[in-house]
């Protein structure tokens, strides 16, 4: 048997063989072959997986999927909340995100928040095949054979995507797989954290020049920001806390705006608040003879994945 031979057969049984079990899972419905609009809402959803977008995925989920997993969660965490409790509300999107916050969230922003802490994967493709389709209920199970970029091998991949009718198109349902980690996240079971996400928040850092504590100064430095903004007074924060390089990247009408949007929402100040108390339990990378620390915030809830301090003529501000 020539090797080209041999390849296709391979693939065939490999087809046939996910098939097979597919059928077996839903025995008692017929298989279908795949649409053309099925195979472009396959494609969309494994397209936004593969780069990473959690705003892309979110679209190529159907609407009511994500209304659905808001509902359930927001009350699942008004009910923890009512207990006086958190660690749900932590697990799922970090200490930096308050209730309030979560419960103004659309279904779209709060996936994407959520997604931070989901482990979300698949190819690049530079064409898709429908092969089967089957019915469970109003549920779609389509099986796609996907071709990759002729720069990424010539290895074809069999990907099984739920679909759900959307009008006369389709659209993705909440993978099952996503939901089980959710259910892992709500019930504090132990994920394995050595499989690292593909989604835009798994970036490839430089290793770290050392690692060390939080050192009186920057306890302290962290400790009075902290309290000017509980005070309210967020133009001692911008003025006195925040870099003096940082300040003069700033125009003078950005650092108007910083501060009058801090006076006016508590939400705001709550951010900053939040970021603060973070850093001040977490260990930082020290860069630059240990006058510069950076931490890494990633999955705690906050609308970025680092934090950074400096240190100038021996006094340690604000940098990032």
């Amino acid at each position: 048997m020539r090797p080209k031979s041999r390849k296709t057969l391979s693939l065939l049984v490999t087809v046939w063989m996910v098939i097979a079990s597919t059928l077996l899972l839903w025995p008692v419905q017929a298989a279908e072959s795949v649409t053309a609009g099925q195979e472009r809402a396959a494609a969309e959803y494994l397209a936004a997986v593969a780069a990473g977008d959690t705003q892309a995925v979110a679209f190529a989920i159907h609407p009511t999927e994500l209304d659905r997993l808001r509902i359930m969660i927001v009350q699942k965490l008004r009910e923890e909340a009512a207990r006086g409790e958190s660690a749900m509300r932590i697990r799922l999107f970090g200490d930096g995100m308050p209730m309030g916050e979560i419960e103004r969230s659309t279904s779209v922003n709060l996936f994407r928040s959520l997604a931070r802490k989901l482990s979300v994967r698949s190819r690049f493709y530079e064409k898709l095949e429908g092969l089967i389709a089957v019915r469970d209920n109003n549920q779609l199970h389509v099986i796609v054979k996907g071709k990759p970029p002729r720069d990424r091998g010539r290895l074809e991949v069999i990907e099984l995507v739920t679909l759900l009718p959307y009008g006369k198109e389709w659209k993705a349902a909440v993978a099952p797989e996503l939901e089980a980690q959710i259910d892992d996240l709500l019930n504090g079971r132990t994920r394995d954290t050595t499989t690292p996400s593909t989604g835009p928040t798994a970036v490839e850092r430089a290793a770290p020049v050392a690692t060390g504590r939080n050192t009186p100064e920057i306890l302290a430095l962290l400790e009075q920001a902290e309290k000017a903004l509980v005070d309210g007074k967020c133009d001692r924060y911008y003025r006195d806390y925040l870099s003096p390089e940082l300040r003069r990247s700033l125009s003078s009408r950005t650092l108007d705006s910083l501060v009058s949007g801090c006076n006016r929402s508590i939400a705001s100040r709550e951010l900053l608040i939040a970021a603060l108390r973070i850093v001040r339990r977490t260990a930082p990378a020290l860069e630059r003879e240990g006058n510069r620390a950076v931490y890494d915030v990633e999955g705690q809830g906050l609308p970025f994945d680092r934090y950074v301090l400096e240190r100038i003529d021996g006094r340690w501000y604000i940098a990032e």
